[in-house]
C-alpha cells in the first residue's frame, strides 16, 4: 500500500471517472432495462404529479417505491433533461453507492485500504456487466445497481440506514458499557421517520434492513450476548415497534384511498387457500427447479459470481459472510413466495439482488487483500481502459426513441405504453390493454378517467 493517504485530487478524480463509466453503462449495456415500462414508472408518475395532472388516475404498485426514490427523482427533475431521468438517476445512484461503502468502510480501516477497496469494487463491476453483456443475460442482474425500480435504491438505503444506526448502537456501548443507554431523542426521530418512509415506499427493503440490523446486532461476539439482545427485552423497544407499525400502516392504507395499490397479501392467501399442503410444496419444488435453468440459460454471468463467492466465501469479512448466510434462505424463500404464489413470475432475479451486492462486496474485500500493494495510478489506468471498451458499444438512445415514436396506436400492451408516454414527453398518452384487448390496471397512469368510461 501506499504510505500516505490519498489526496483531495485522488478523490474527485476516482468519482469524475466513476460517474462517467456508470452514466456510459446506463447509455449502452442497461440501457434497455433501465428504460423498460417498469423502470419508467416513477418518471412519468413524477411528471404527472409536478405538471398538475395530478395521481388519482395512477393504479400503482404494491410497493410504491416513494422514499428515496421519488425523493431523488425530485432533486433531478427540475435540472436534468426528462429523457436522461433515468440514466442520470442510475449513475446518482451509484455515486451514492460507493459513498456508503467509502463511509462505512473507513470506520473499520484507513483511507488508503478503503480507496484501493472503491477501485476495485468499480473495476468488478463494469468487468461482470461487460461478462453478462457478452453472454446475452437476460435481464442483466447488476442493472439493479443503477435502476430506481425493483426494490433496489430502497434495498441501498434501508442497508444504510441499518448499519447507521449498528455503529451507533456499538460506538454507545463500547464508551459506556451500559445496556440501558438510550440514543438522543433527534436520532430516535431520525431512524423512526426514516423507517416510517421507507416501510410505506417498499416492505421489502423495510425488511432487508430490519433483518440486516438483527443479523449484526445480534453476531456481533465483541459484545456479551446480553448486552447484544439489551434493547430487545425493554419494553420501550417493543412499544416503539408497535407504534412504528400502526402509524405505518394507518398512513398506508391513506395512500390506498387516494391512489388504486394491490393488496399483495390479499392476493397471496387468496391463491394459497385454494392449494392443499402437498400441492404448494410440488408447486414449490418444481418452481424452483425451473427458476435454476433459467440462472443456468440467462444468467450465466450470475454463475461465475456465484462460483467466485462460493470458493473465496471463507475469506469474506464476518459481517459480509453472515448477512450472505441468513438473507440466502430469506431471498429464496420470498422469491418462491412473490413469483410462484403471488403474481406468477417465472425469473424474479431481482428479489436475489442483495445476495449479488454481498457477493460483490466479499469478492471485491478478497482481491482487494491479495493486491496488498496497489499503485492507483493503475487502478485508475484500468478503468479508463474499460471506459474506452464501453464507448464502443452500441448507444441505442436515438434508435430507440424513433421506434417507440412511430408507434401510433391508441391501445398497446403494457410494455409499450410508458415508453411511448416517456419518449413522447407526456404528449401521447396510450391505452394499455391485456392479451384480450381490456384495460390493463397494472402500474399505470394512463387510466384517466374520460378514457375509461
Amino acid at each position: 500500500m501506499l504510505s500516505r493517504s490519498p489526496s483531495i485530487l485522488s478523490y474527485f478524480l476516482f468519482f469524475s471517472i466513476s460517474t462517467f463509466v456508470n452514466f456510459l453503462l446506463c447509455e449502452t449495456i442497461y440501457f434497455e432495462p433501465l428504460h423498460s415500462a417498469d423502470s419508467l414508472y416513477l418518471p412519468l408518475f413524477l411528471k404527472d404529479l409536478v405538471s398538475g395532472l395530478g395521481i388519482r388516475h395512477w393504479y400503482l404498485p404494491p410497493s410504491p417505491y416513494f422514499f428515496p426514490d421519488l425523493l431523488l427523482y425530485l432533486f433531478l427533475y427540475p435540472v436534468v433533461p426528462f429523457l436522461y431521468l433515468p440514466s442520470v438517476y442510475g449513475t446518482i445512484q451509484m455515486a451514492l453507492v460507493f459513498f456508503g461503502i467509502f463511509i462505512f468502510l473507513s470506520k473499520y480501516t484507513n483511507q488508503t485500504k478503503s480507496f484501493q477497496f472503491l477501485y476495485l469494487f468499480e473495476i468488478l463491476f463494469i468487468f461482470f456487466s461487460l461478462l453478462g453483456f457478452s453472454f446475452d443475460d437476460h435481464p442483466l442482474p447488476l442493472v439493479y445497481f443503477l435502476s430506481g425500480a425493483h426494490h433496489s435504491t430502497g434495498f441501498f438505503f434501508s442497508l444504510l440506514l441499518s448499519l447507521y444506526l449498528y455503529s451507533l448502537l456499538n460506538e454507545k456501548e463500547k464508551r459506556n458499557f451500559s445496556p440501558s443507554s438510550v440514543l438522543p431523542l433527534p436520532i430516535v426521530l431520525f431512524f423512526y421517520f426514516g423507517f416510517s418512509f421507507l416501510y410505506i415506499s417498499d416492505r421489502f427493503s423495510f425488511a432487508v434492513g430490519v433483518i440486516s440490523f438483527f443479523v449484526v446486532r445480534i453476531w456481533d461476539d465483541e459484545l456479551p450476548y446480553s448486552v447484544r439482545i439489551s434493547y430487545f427485552r425493554t419494553k420501550r423497544f417493543w412499544i416503539l415497534a408497535i407504534l412504528f407499525l400502526l402509524f405505518s400502516e394507518l398512513v398506508f392504507l391513506e395512500l390506498k384511498s387516494i391512489v388504486s395499490i394491490p393488496s399483495s397479501f390479499q392476493i397471496l392467501f387468496a391463491y394459497l387457500s385454494k392449494r392443499n399442503p402437498q400441492e404448494i410444496l410440488q408447486l414449490s419444488v418444481t418452481y424452483l427447479w425451473d427458476f435454476s435453468k433459467h440462472i443456468f440459460y440467462q444468467g450465466k454471468s450470475i454463475l461465475v459470481l456465484m462460483g467466485l463467492g462460493l470458493l473465496l466465501f471463507p475469506k469474506f469479512p464476518k459481517l459480509n459472510r453472515h448477512l450472505l448466510i441468513v438473507f440466502f434462505p430469506v431471498l429464496v424463500g420470498l422469491l418462491l413466495v412473490v413469483g410462484r404464489f403471488t403474481y406468477l413470475h417465472p425469473y424474479p432475479i431481482r428479489y436475489l439482488f442483495p445476495l449479488f451486492f454481498f457477493g460483490l462486496l466479499g469478492v471485491t474485500w478478497v482481491v482487494s487483500a491479495t493486491i496488498q500493494k496497489g499503485n492507483p495510478n493503475l487502478f485508475f489506468g484500468l478503468v479508463l481502459g474499460l471506459t474506452c471498451v464501453l464507448l464502443t458499444l452500441p448507444h441505442p438512445r436515438g434508435e430507440t426513441k424513433t421506434y417507440f415514436s412511430n408507434i401510433t396506436d391508441t391501445k398497446v400492451p403494457y410494455h409499450l405504453e410508458k415508453p411511448i408516454r416517456f419518449w413522447s414527453e407526456g404528449s401521447r398518452t396510450p391505452i394499455p390493454v391485456d392479451k384480450h384487448g381490456n384495460p390493463y390496471h397494472w402500474i399505470t397512469g394512463a387510466f384517466h378517467t374520460h378514457l375509461t368510461e
